[in-house]
């Protein structure tokens, strides 16, 4: 070691090798628990590697980003006449979102940024599920679907069955059969999803329960039909999509 020479300790190199040490564990610890959380975000290994490499970099204060934004200020010579040249663009920016939400999505990070973006309602949600269809969902996540917008999912799907028929009247039992239909596409193309099973054992109780909850609602409205399902294909479908949320 350099902080030792001739059975001597030498106090500045040993602070200094202390000094790399610590950093070095530091990175380590970052790197490790990005590892733990990218390997169920990451749509892909570019995207697990990306966060990675990351994971020591540290984020910018909010002073930091003041003085920033000072300093960005005083270069803008334009900057006196801002007030006098300012627009408003909120209504473009909604106008843009909608846009994005009636476009199915090319990528799983293009469904995210939207979902997360765009869709401010369930029912915003639900139109942008309906855009995407059930087959884009299972391939857009044929890497992995995060359980957080999994469960926001089943919860987008429950929420519809209460919009559509909060009466349970006769008059709107179309609506809701047609609904039952596509929350049974779009749930077992989550199960086809990368990595499902992984996913699930990372929920807790209440959370599967909830979903063991929204398959039984499609069973229960889809049973009504019982009569019509000669060959049991849709029985068929339904008991294997309980086995394989109830795991």
């Amino acid at each position: 070691m350099a902080s030792i020479y001739e059975g001597a300790f030498d106090t500045a190199a040993l602070q200094k090798e202390l000094v790399i040490a610590l950093e070095e564990d530091r990175k380590y610890k970052l790197t490790d628990d990005m590892k733990k959380r990218a390997i169920h975000t990451a749509a892909s290994y570019d995207d697990f590697r990306n966060f990675v490499l990351c994971a020591d970099l540290k984020p910018v204060s909010s002073k930091e980003l003041q003085n920033l934004s000072k300093s960005e200020r005083k270069r803008n010579r334009g900057y006196q006449t801002k007030s006098l040249l300012h627009v408003d663009t909120s209504k473009a920016k909604t106008l843009v979102g909608k846009q994005d939400a009636a476009v199915p999505p090319a990528t799983s990070v293009e469904f995210i940024r939207t979902w997360r973006r765009s869709c401010l309602t369930q029912r915003d949600k639900y139109k942008y599920l309906q855009v995407t269809t059930p087959p884009r969902v299972a391939k857009l996540f044929q890497a992995e679907l995060d359980s957080d917008l999994m469960l926001q999912i089943v919860a987008c799907l429950s929420a519809q069955f209460v919009n559509l028929n909060p009466n349970n009247d006769v008059d709107d039992y179309q609506l809701e059969l047609a609904h039952a239909w596509f929350t049974l596409s779009l749930l077992e193309a989550v199960t086809k999803t990368g990595r499902f099973l992984l996913t699930m054992s990372f929920l807790t109780a209440d959370q599967a329960a909830s979903v063991i909850h929204l398959v039984a609602r499609v069973h229960e409205v889809l049973g009504v039909h019982d009569d019509d399902d000669t060959n049991g294909d849709v029985t068929a479908r339904l008991d294997a999509l309980h086995r394989q949320f109830a795991r």
